[in-house]
């Protein structure tokens, strides 16, 4: 045991639930051994066991991204890191996705995204409860910015649960972090914790780094969330099952199902999800668009053997090369880079800005309020970096706290009750990841942002004007349309994140940026940004009214676009429009094999045996009578 050192066998640690007896440690579960555990016997059935993610990026670290796939299906003999279905717990019928962090850490990639979305959508179908069981690092990095989108899918989907009244428990393991936590994780309408899981946003060396000393005992773990008001309940996992046959009786399911919407025509010739894979299709299949969702590179079934992982023949290559992409990183990072408050003054009229979230602060790293485009009354909000050391720790270096989330989540709705459209200026490294950040619910805040952006009956715009870094962008970027400058950035990790993970350097941060593809025109070509405004001169730092200049009549097109649709459809197209982002294929799923690896036990045997039979002791462990015969030694 890990916590206190006790000898164990893996039999008895099996019969305990994995759970160590003499001290309590949780072990981590595999998907297979939680389903056992949790659902009534016979009541499991599975859905879209064959959906397997695309190296849509031709992704390559220290070795190529099929080939991390293919190593993990055969170590678990799983797709992908989530499974779902239906079961009963108590015989109560629900909607159920389970993670697994035995696959490449849990991380959310299109699959994992696409089975969480689909969970949702059927428990609203169905008017079925819904639970998901989180264990996950966070979002895939080897899929870029789609892995980022899934954060914005997930969410879409529950806030529709939600509003139709579907109860949602989520059910926090060890670990749940990243975006995971920053997305379906942290909104449940109830939140279980196992004892001492790792929740938290930030990594901790992250967190250490930021804030250079320890950190708090106990920090990230489920004692900690539940101490601030994040977790509802710290359950036992011998107690698990019966916590949860409670809750499913407790809370109903309310009315019927909405009826369905029809998506508006946006008419915009730049909104074009999965642009970049499109031409793939002959290869993986048809892009299917379905009333439904279900918006991937959706195969017609064929047999693929678990460890066998497909890859696109031909990725196109990046719009942009190694030096041109990193280039374009330094640009968006410059200090002479014209920031949120200098675009509202270049391009508004009475502009008045507003503070404050009304339930703790205010936060300088966002900025908010009223303000007149051209004429028409909108509400601006944006990140805002400082231009000078005093100012950067004014406004916490742009990286926005709580707070901040919170009181542009405050502005958007005062902008959807008084029928004002939206724009967001995007420009954060990331969100704040110090303890204070996590004391107060970062993760939550994000989430809760990206959630309400997905519903909201007002027009939203979002612009990238510099470092789109991570969930703290999209926080604020989930838009009806999203225009990124040219010298702009979007990324799910920064890249020295990156590198430093999947290189073991940052000294490869370069090398990350490229196959992150983080560039605008990389984006675009992505279908995760629609419009790229080109920068005059050397750059929007050498001529920042200029840039604001090409970037005002642009936003002025759209926004009176968007404003001749009808409410209704433009939070369809909105929902549509993250729905489809993700790269992933279809195939027939055999019976899941048993991991091919053999084990320590095995092996030793293997060595062991040849010495056994050529001793006086037998292999059943008794003197023999006669010596070994030869062919035996």
């Amino acid at each position: 045991c890990p916590s206190c050192s006790t000898m164990l066998f893996n039999k008895q640690l099996d019969k305990n639930l994995r759970v160590c007896p003499s001290c309590g440690h949780h072990f981590r579960l595999s998907a297979a051994a939680r389903l056992e555990h949790l659902v009534d016997g016979g009541s499991w059935s599975e859905r879209d066991a064959g959906l397997q993610s695309l190296d849509a990026l031709g992704f390559v670290d220290r070795k190529p991204y099929p080939d991390r796939l293919a190593a993990a299906q055969l170590a678990t003999g799983m797709r992908d890191a989530a499974i779902w279905g239906t079961a009963s717990i108590g015989r109560t019928r629900l909607a159920l996705c389970i993670m697994d962090f035995g696959f490449m850490g849990g991380s959310m990639g299109a699959v994992v995204g696409e089975k969480v979305t689909r969970a949702a959508e059927h428990a609203l179908e169905a008017r079925l409860p819904l639970l998901i069981v989180s264990a996950s690092g966070g979002a895939r990095m080897q899929e870029g910015t789609l892995a980022l989108m899934q954060l914005a899918k997930t969410l879409a989907a529950l806030e529709r649960l939600r509003a139709a009244g579907v109860p949602y428990l989520s059910l926090l393991s060890d670990p749940t972090t990243g975006g995971v936590f920053a997305s379906f994780a942290s909104v449940g309408d109830v939140n279980i914790a196992e004892p001492d899981a790792l929740i938290g946003f930030a990594g901790a060396r992250v967190t250490a780094g930021t804030i250079a000393s320890e950190l708090p005992v106990g920090f990230q773990r489920s004692e900690f969330l539940f101490e601030h008001g994040f977790v509802d309940r710290i359950v036992e996992r011998s107690a698990l099952r019966e916590e949860l046959t409670a809750l499913l009786r407790l809370l109903p399911v309310r009315g019927a199902a909405p009826p369905p919407v029809e998506a508006a025509d946006l008419d915009l010739p730049a909104f074009r999800p999965l642009s970049f894979l499109s031409s793939l299709a002959d290869r993986v299949g048809e892009l299917a668009v379905g009333e439904t969702g279900g918006n991937g590179l959706d195969a017609s079934p064929t047999p693929v053997p678990v460890g066998a992982a497909p890859s696109i023949d031909g990725v196109p290559p990046a719009v942009e090369d190694r030096d041109a992409v990193w280039a374009r990183v330094q640009l968006a990072r410059s200090l002479r880079r014209p920031r949120t408050l200098d675009f509202v003054a270049a391009m508004t009229d009475d502009f008045v800005e507003l503070h404050g979230d009304r339930l703790f602060g205010d936060d300088g790293a966002i900025v908010a309020g009223l303000a007149r485009l051209d004429g028409r009354r909108i509400v601006v909000i944006g990140q805002q970096k400082g231009a000078d050391t005093e100012e950067n720790i004014r406004r916490n270096f742009g990286m926005p706290h709580p707070e901040g989330y919170r009181k542009a989540m405050r502005v958007m709705e005062l902008a959807e009750r008084f029928g004002l459209p939206i724009v967001t200026f995007v420009d954060v490294p990331g969100a704040h990841p110090g303890p204070e950040s996590e004391e107060r619910g970062i993760a939550e805040s994000i989430a809760r942002s990206i959630g309400l952006m997905s519903r909201l009956r007002t027009p939203i715009v979002a612009v990238i004007t510099g470092e789109g870094g991570s969930g703290g962008a999209l926080a604020i970027a989930v838009g009806d349309v999203v225009i990124a400058l040219e010298n702009a950035v979007y990324s799910v990790i920064s890249p020295e994140g990156c590198a430093s993970i999947l290189w073991r350097t940052p000294d490869e941060a370069a090398a990350a940026a490229a196959a992150m593809r983080m560039s605008a025109a990389d984006q675009h070509a992505l279908g995760v940004i629609d419009i790229v405004v080109a920068e005059p001169g050397e750059g929007a730092q050498t001529e920042p009214e200029a840039t604001a200049s090409r970037l005002k009549p642009i936003i002025i097109e759209r926004l009176d676009a968007l404003a001749a649709l009808s409410t209704e459809g433009l939070v369809e197209s909105r929902y549509r429009r993250y729905r489809a982002l993700g790269a992933y294929t279809e195939v027939v799923r055999p019976e899941v094999p048993q991991p091919t690896g053999r084990g320590l036990a095995d092996r030793l045997r293997d060595l062991l045996d040849p010495v056994r039979r050529g001793s006086p002791i037998g292999l059943d462990g008794r003197i023999r009578d006669e010596p070994p015969a030869r062919e035996e030694v």
